[in-house]
C-alpha cells in the first residue's frame, strides 16, 4: 500500500511543517508562506534547547547558501572548501605549540588525528545526509487512491456530503476536536484518509440510512488505524481522526483483539511530536493579497491547539483511570485557558473543552489535598465529602448550575455527566485510602454508595428523557455509569441497616441502568456501541446477583415491620452489616478488602463482580474497564 504515498502527497497547511518541540524531544515547526517548506529556516532564532531540532537545523546548514546566525552555518560547506584552505588550516593547527585557548586535556596526537578526519576527503554515500533531510512538502500524509474510500467505491462523494452535516450535528457537540468551518468534505479528504473514514463511519453507525455503508467504513478506518500506525504517518489530522475513533467506536470482536490504548499511546505521542503543545511559529507579515488568508491561518493556528486540548484531555482520563494521576501541564495555552473559548473564531463546543481542562486542574488539587490529609483525625466524619464539594462548587456553580441543567442541550448532558462521574471517582480514590489505613471507612463507604446511586439515578433519567440524541455520548462516559452501577452493588452491604427491600430496589435500578446502556449501544440497530456491551455484561450481572438474594430471601416474607427487622436480617446474610459478620465464605472479614467488586457475603457475588467464570459472564467485565481506561485500571481498587 505505501507504493503509492509518495505519488499521493499534498502541501502541507499552508503555514507549518513537522519538526520537535523542546518539551517532547521533538521539532520546532518552520514558518514559510509564499515559498517551500523549510526555505525559511533561519528566519527564526536556532532551537538551542531542543536537542533534535538543533541537530536538524545544524543539517541543513551543509547545502544553505545564505548565512545563518548559527556558528556551523557561518562555514562553508565542506564539499566546497577549496584544497588550499584545508592546507592552511592544518599548517596553523601544526605551527601551535600549545592549545590553551580552550583548556583541553586532550593529547596533541588526539587532536591531530580529528583534524585529519576533517581534512580527508569527503564521501559521496552519508546516510545522515538522507535522515537529517529537510522535508520538501511535509512527511507523507495517509492520502491516495489506495486509502481513499471514494476511490475504493467503499462510500460515493454524495455520501459523504450527506453524511458531513450530520456528523457536525450530532457527534461534534461531544467529540469537540473539529472545526465546522473549517473540515469540510473536501479539506478532510485532502489531509488524511483516517480522519475522513472515521467521520463518515461514526456518522453512518448513527444514521439510520446508512446500515449499508457503514460495515464496511468501519472495516475500512480500523484497516487505516493499523495502516498509519505501522507506517508512521503523522499530521494533526492523524490525532483527531485516532481521538474520534477511540471515543465512539464499536468495540472489537474480542477483547485480544482490542487496540485502544496503543491507538491512545500513539495518537498523544504524534500530537507531541508535532508540537501541538507548543504555539504555532509567527509567519512573515502578510501582504495585502494574504490579508484574506490570515482568518484562515488564524483557524488553522485554533485547530493545532484545540487537538492538544482534546487528546490531553483524553490521555489524562486514561492515565488518571490508571491510578497515575497526572496534572495538567503549564503551558501559555492552559495558563490562559479561562478565555480561550472567548476567541473570535472559537467553535461552540470550545467552552466544554476548557470546563473540561478547569475540571481536571480542580481534580488534581484534590487528589493532593486528600493523600495530605488523609492519616489527619477529622471532627467531621464526612471530611472528605465535604472538601470535594467545597473545592468543585465554584466550577459547578459557572459549569452545571448555569449551562448545564437549565439547557438540556446534549454536550451540557454530557458535561454534567462527566462532573458526576469524577466526583464519585474522587471519592474512591478516598475509600481505597481508608481501606489501607482504616480511617473513617465506613463514613467513606456510605459517601461513596450515595454518589455512585445518584450517578445511576441521572443516567437514567436523562436517558429516557432525551433517549436517541443521548447515544452519541463518549466510550468513557457509558463506563463510568457501568462502572457507578458495579461500585454501589458492591457497597450496599456495608450500608448499616439495609433491608432486603433496599437492595431489591437497588436492583430494579441498575437493572433499569443495563437496559438503558444497551439501548443506547443499539440504536440504530445495525450498530453495536461499547454501551451495548456494558449493558449486557452489567445485567448477567445483576441476574446472577438477584437469583443469590432470591435464595436468600424467601418469598414470603412481606412483613416490613420494624420490629421484624433482625428476623429479616437473619434470613437475609446480604442485609448484615460487615462489622458483624465474617461472610458466607467463612473467611474473615479483611481477607477481600482491598478488592472492591469481591463480596464476602454473598457466595454469587464473587463469581460475577471479579468475571472470572466464563460460561456466566464472558471474556471479563474488568478486562473491558481496562482496555477502555489502561492497562492498570485494576489498580485503582
Amino acid at each position: 500500500m505505501r507504493g503509492n504515498d509518495n505519488q499521493s502527497r499534498q502541501p502541507v497547511d499552508a503555514t507549518i511543517t513537522m519538526s520537535r518541540d523542546a518539551s517532547s524531544n521533538p521539532v520546532v515547526n518552520v514558518p514559510t508562506i509564499n515559498g517551500p517548506v523549510g526555505m525559511e529556516l533561519h528566519a527564526i532564532d536556532d532551537p538551542v534547547s531542543n536537542p533534535l531540532a538543533l541537530l536538524v537545523a545544524a543539517s541543513g546548514a551543509i547545502d544553505s547558501r545564505s548565512t545563518s546566525n548559527t556558528p556551523i552555518s557561518n562555514i562553508e560547506s565542506a564539499h566546497e572548501v577549496p584544497s588550499s584552505s584545508l592546507t592552511s588550516i592544518g599548517k596553523y593547527f601544526h605551527h601551535q605549540s600549545e592549545h590553551a585557548s580552550l583548556g583541553l586535556q586532550l593529547s596533541r596526537e588526539s587532536l591531530r588525528s580529528g583534524l585529519e578526519a576533517l581534512l580527508a576527503p569527503s564521501g559521496s554515500d552519508h546516510r545522515c545526509t538522507e535522515y537529517f533531510r529537510l522535508p520538501g512538502d511535509g512527511p507523507p500524509r495517509d492520502i491516495g487512491p489506495d486509502l481513499d474510500p471514494v476511490e475504493l467505491g467503499l462510500v460515493s462523494i454524495e455520501e459523504a456530503n450527506y453524511l458531513f452535516p450530520i456528523y457536525f450535528l450530532r457527534l461534534h457537540p461531544v467529540n469537540g476536536i473539529l472545526d465546522p468551518k473549517l473540515h469540510t468534505v473536501e479539506y478532510v479528504r485532502s489531509q488524511s484518509a483516517l480522519l475522513f473514514t472515521w467521520m463518515l463511519a461514526l456518522t453512518a453507525q448513527f444514521d439510520h440510512r446508512s446500515a449499508a455503508i457503514a460495515k464496511r467504513l468501519r472495516l475500512h478506518g480500523e484497516k487505516l488505524s493499523r495502516h498509519v500506525h505501522t507506517f508512521g504517518f503523522k499530521s494533526v489530522e492523524i490525532v483527531q481522526g485516532y481521538y474520534i475513533s477511540l471515543l465512539s467506536a464499536t468495540p472489537a470482536r474480542t477483547l485480544s483483539e482490542e487496540r485502544s490504548w496503543l491507538y491512545t499511546m500513539h495518537a498523544f505521542g504524534v500530537a507531541a511530536e508535532l508540537g501541538l503543545d507548543q504555539p504555532p511559529p509567527l509567519s512573515c507579515p502578510p501582504t495585502e493579497h494574504d490579508i484574506q488568508s490570515q482568518t484562515h491561518l488564524e483557524r488553522l493556528a485554533r485547530n493545532r491547539e484545540r487537538t492538544w486540548l482534546r487528546i490531553l484531555l483524553w490521555e489524562r482520563a486514561n492515565s488518571g483511570a490508571s491510578g497515575r494521576i497526572n496534572n495538567i501541564p503549564e503551558t501559555d495555552l492552559t495558563r490562559n485557558i479561562e478565555r480561550w473559548w472567548m476567541h473570535q473564531l472559537a467553535d461552540s463546543t470550545d467552552k466544554h473543552t476548557v470546563a473540561f481542562i478547569l475540571l481536571r486542574r480542580h481534580l488534581a488539587l484534590l487528589h493532593a489535598e486528600i493523600q495530605r490529609q488523609t492519616l489527619i483525625p477529622h471532627p467531621n466524619l464526612h471530611w472528605v465529602r465535604d472538601l470535594i464539594d467545597a473545592i468543585l462548587e465554584p466550577w459547578r456553580k459557572t459549569w452545571i448550575d448555569t449551562i448545564a441543567l437549565s439547557s438540556g442541550l446534549l454536550p451540557d448532558v454530557h458535561l454534567h455527566h462527566v462532573f458526576l462521574h469524577n466526583r464519585l471517582w474522587t471519592l474512591s480514590f478516598a475509600l481505597q485510602a481508608s481501606i489501607l489505613n482504616k480511617h473513617d471507612l465506613n463514613v467513606i463507604r456510605e459517601d461513596c454508595f450515595k454518589a455512585a446511586v445518584h450517578c445511576c439515578e441521572i443516567a437514567v433519567r436523562d436517558l429516557q428523557r432525551n433517549g436517541e440524541p443521548l447515544y452519541c455520548m463518549l466510550a468513557p462516559t457509558w463506563a463510568m455509569i457501568s462502572y457507578a452501577a458495579i461500585l454501589a452493588l458492591k457497597l450496599i452491604p456495608y450500608m448499616p441497616q439495609t433491608r432486603p427491600e433496599c437492595e431489591i430496589e437497588l436492583l430494579a435500578l441498575l437493572a433499569q441502568v443495563a437496559i438503558q446502556l444497551e439501548r443506547a449501544g443499539t440504536t440504530p440497530p445495525h450498530r453495536f456501541g461499547i454501551a451495548a456491551l456494558l449493558g449486557q455484561q452489567l445485567l448477567m450481572i445483576l441476574q446472577t446477583r438477584a437469583a443469590g438474594l432470591a435464595f436468600k430471601t424467601p418469598m414470603t416474607e412481606t412483613n416490613h415491620d420494624h420490629s421484624n427487622s433482625s428476623a429479616q436480617i437473619i434470613s437475609n446474610p446480604l442485609s448484615e452489616h460487615p462489622s458483624n459478620v465474617s461472610g458466607t465464605t467463612g473467611m474473615p472479614m479483611d481477607t477481600h478488602i482491598h478488592n472492591s467488586l469481591l463480596s464476602p457475603y454473598d457466595c454469587s457475588l464473587p463469581t460475577t463482580a471479579m468475571w472470572t467464570d466464563d460460561d456466566v459472564v464472558g471474556d471479563g467485565f474488568a478486562d473491558i474497564f481496562r482496555e477502555i481506561f489502561g492497562p492498570s485500571f485494576s489498580e485503582v481498587f
